[in-house]
Formats: C-alpha cells, structure tokens, sequence
C-alpha cells in the first residue's frame, strides 16, 4: 500500500515539473511576443518613425524562437509520455482530472499555434514596413531634388525671358518735306544702302557695289543685295563705326531714311536704329515680308520718326 501511495507522489511530481516546464515556455513565448509588440506598435501621429531593427539582430531573434519553440515541441512530448505513465496507474477520479487538463492543454495549444502563425506574419509585415519606409524616404528626397531643378529651370527661364525684353518709347510719327529720301534696305543681316547719291543728295542710279540686276523688265530693274556686300549689322564697335561712316554721308538737316526691313534681318535692326538716332537723323521704317516686292518710284514727303 505504502508502494502504491509512493508511485503516485512520484506521478505527480513529474506531473508537475511537466506543468512547470511547460508554463514556463509559453510564458517565455508570451513575453516575447509582447517585446515585439511593443516594437511594432503605432508610433506618434506628430512623427511617423520607422523602427530601426537590424538584419542581425532579426536574425538573432528567428534563431531563438526556433531553438525555443523545439524545446517547446521535447517538453510536450515528454508531458504526454508522463501523462500516459500517469493514467495508466491513476484511479479513475484522476484520468477524468487528466481527460479534462488534456483537452483543456490541445485548445491551448491550437491557440498558441495561432500566436506563433500571427508572430511569424508580423515579423513579415515588419520587414516589409522597413522596406517601404526607406522606399519612401529615397522618393520623398527625389521629389525635393526634382522640385529644386525645377525651381533652377523656371527662374532660368524667368531670367532668359527678362533678357530678351526691351522697353521701347513709341515713336512720334510726323510728315516731313522738303528733304532728299534715302532709301536702305536691311537684308541678309545686313545694311545696303540702295542708290548712289550726288553732291546735293540727286540720285545717281542704282548701287552697284551692293545690290546686283537680276532682270529687267517693263516696269523696270529687278535687284536684290549682294549677300556679300553691305556692311554687317552686330553689336560690335567695329560694326557700330562701319553702320557711322555709311551713315555720315548725308547730312540730318537734309536727308532721312527710309529703312526696308526683310524678316531675317528684324533682331539686328535695333543696331541701325541706335546709330541713326545717335547721329541726329529721322527714319520711317518699312517692315516687308521676305519675298514682297518693293517697288521706287522716287517718293518724297514720307512720314518719318
């Protein structure tokens, strides 16, 4: 009798080591859980952070949990070992006890095997948070450079457009008479002066030395400028001071222009336009198409600016 009461005390002391060891696992895996919980819990609204978790120290972690969960798996096994020691010896009072813990153990661990899927999925979910964290990062500093190139390329422009504007006076246009015509024609980028001129301004023909015949018929002599000839419109002294010597051959008191502009040569006018003033002379201007005809019939008492 004395044998039968020691194997049962025996039974139960391996009973509850078993309970033991094993409560003592699912404590460890609890708290692990609740570590990492802590980690990947909704941070501050005011300062959305990403948690900086090595890949070593992931690592680390996988690690145990494997190495804690096989211990888990060697302990179970060795409870149901005891407990069908136990039942084969117990009285029948304590194999319905034994029964119950027994169910009540398998709903525990389906619950347990849910925890451990629901961890492994948000160690998952981590990794993949880091990742678009960072993905974030590198396309929020690619919007800020590509925003500064663009504020680099419309203040560009702003400056680019603010060079091309020029702020003119709208010119006074009044009739002029009794002074001698002189006819130029802006072609090529170029100034032609179209006749010759005498002492008293009288027209001597055409200008030979720029403009060349290229017909002749019954209303007269078709020309055009001699693209090599002429003096070149730049803004250069040099072409400044060649645009005077032509222009210095007649006299403001007795002569003003009439300047056939072409459209090639329209961005280079303001050269001409600067001299003529400069030198004391009036100038009606006659901007024309490229291929419009112009015709001389020696008019005089033009309106002038």
């Amino acid at each position: 009798m004395s044998r039968r009461h020691a194997a049962k005390q025996d039974s139960l002391e391996l009973l509850l080591d078993t309970i033991c060891n094993t409560f003592g696992g699912v404590l460890f895996i609890a708290i692990l859980v609740v570590l990492l919980l802590q980690q990947t819990g909704a941070t501050p609204e005011s300062a959305p952070v990403a948690i900086p978790v090595s890949d070593l120290e992931m690592q680390s972690l996988t690690t145990r949990m494997e190495e804690v969960t096989d211990e888990l798996s060697r302990m179970r096994r060795n409870r149901d070992s005891q407990d069908a020691i136990v039942q084969s010896i117990a009285p029948d009072a304590i194999q319905q006890l034994l029964a119950a813990r027994s169910d009540a153990t398998s709903r525990q661990e389906s619950v347990q095997s849910d925890v451990d899927q629901l961890l492994a999925s948000n160690v998952a979910l981590v990794k993949q948070v880091e990742g678009l964290a960072i993905e974030n990062e590198s396309v929020r500093e690619q919007l800020i450079e590509s925003r500064a190139r663009l504020r680099a390329v419309q203040s560009k422009i702003e400056e680019e457009r603010q060079s091309r504007v020029e702020v003119v006076r709208l010119p006074v246009v009044r009739t002029v008479m009794g002074r001698q015509e002189i006819g130029i024609v802006l072609r090529y980028g170029r100034l032609y002066v179209w006749h010759k001129y005498g002492r008293g301004y009288e027209r001597l023909g055409l200008n030979t030395d720029d403009f060349v015949v290229v017909s002749k018929e019954r209303e007269g002599l078709v020309t055009r400028p001699n693209p090599l000839a002429g003096v070149s419109l730049e803004e250069s002294p040099a072409s400044h001071e060649a645009i005077r010597r032509v222009l210095r051959r007649f006299n403001p008191q007795s002569c003003y222009f009439a300047i056939i502009a072409r459209p090639d040569s329209y961005g280079v006018f303001r050269h001409l336009r600067d001299r003529v003033i400069e030198l004391g002379f009036e100038y009606r201007l006659i901007p024309v198409g490229a291929d419009d005809p112009v015709s001389d019939r020696g008019g005089t008492g033009g309106r002038v600016q």
